[in-house]
């Protein structure tokens, strides 16, 4: 009877004796497994990936000008030329401008058609994209104007871009950097107009440089393109140089623009005997090769 009775308890015992144990291993573990970091999720699909910049290639050339006959003898040749490349962080770009005329002047009381306008300009430029919004540039500048009484002007410049609007239809930017200009006047030895003393035939200029553009498609057809630039002489804050362009495109067909062009370059102190400004106004047709 007493066998009987002792086999229950000794059976409740043991199951005492796990409960007690798993209670226990609970407290061991339980730390432990709250220790352990959560596992990582899984990892998204990745999006695709976009390029640093859209590839931009870009070539164009435009030739415009005027003829007029009879009482007013005058020939004016437009012809020019921009190309554009942008590949991830790095652009190019390159752009040329000519203008040629020849007119028979009465006021000379010469029956004879002389030369009235022979200027070029021309840009090279290398960008390095540090943001889609920021990057650096370092451009070089060559303008031959003898009738503003420059043979050459060359101008090195270096400097920041931010872009403050960039949109697929509009574009605002600007630029703050520096600007070495040398010039070789026209002509050669240069005389002072009022005294006749002989002058430096050639000078340089150093400048700070801000510039502001914008862009604008306003509509499938039309597109208008703007560009302002201020250098002032570090050394002579009296000195300073402005330079606009103004242009706006029309589509005709295809490839083929229509383009009217202002551009205008003021110069507080222009070379001795020189029009402070000088301004040309231009249409052009415009034929998009790349």
């Amino acid at each position: 009877m007493n066998m009987r009775r002792s086999a229950p308890r000794a059976r409740r015992a043991k199951a005492r004796v796990v409960v007690v144990l798993v209670w226990l291993g609970s407290l061991l573990v339980g730390p432990v497994v709250q220790a352990q970091p959560a596992a990582a999720p899984e990892p998204a699909e990745k999006p695709a990936r976009e390029d640093f910049q859209k590839d931009v290639t870009t070539f164009n050339t435009s030739l415009g000008g005027s003829l007029n006959t009879g009482n007013t003898e005058a020939l004016l040749v437009n012809v020019g030329t921009v190309f554009a490349l942008v590949r991830g962080h790095h652009g190019l770009g390159l752009a040329m401008d000519f203008a040629y005329g020849r007119a028979n002047l009465p006021s000379d009381d010469i029956d004879d058609v002389v030369d009235t306008a022979r200027n070029l300009r021309s840009r090279a430029r290398y960008d390095l994209y540090l943001t889609p919004m920021d990057a650096l540039f370092l451009a070089g500048v060559y303008r031959w104007d003898t009738f503003a009484g420059l043979d050459a002007r060359l101008s090195g410049q270096v400097g920041y871009l931010r872009n403050i609007v960039r949109e697929d239809k509009h574009r605002l930017w600007g630029e703050i950097g520096y600007d070495l200009t040398y010039d070789n006047f026209d002509p050669d030895p240069l005389r002072d107009p009022n005294s006749m003393v002989r002058l430096q035939g050639y000078q340089y200029t150093h400048s700070g440089r801000l510039f502001l553009g914008y862009d604008n498609q306003l509509n499938s057809a039309v597109t208008f393109l703007s560009g302002v630039e201020g250098l002032l002489n570090v050394e002579r804050p009296k000195d300073f140089r402005f330079n606009v362009d103004l242009a706006l495109r029309s589509a005709i067909i295809g490839r083929l623009q229509l383009e009217l062009k202002l551009s205008m370059q003021l110069d507080t102190e222009p070379v001795p005997g020189k029009n402070k400004l000088d301004a040309q106004t231009k249409a052009n047709l415009i034929y998009t090769l790349i």
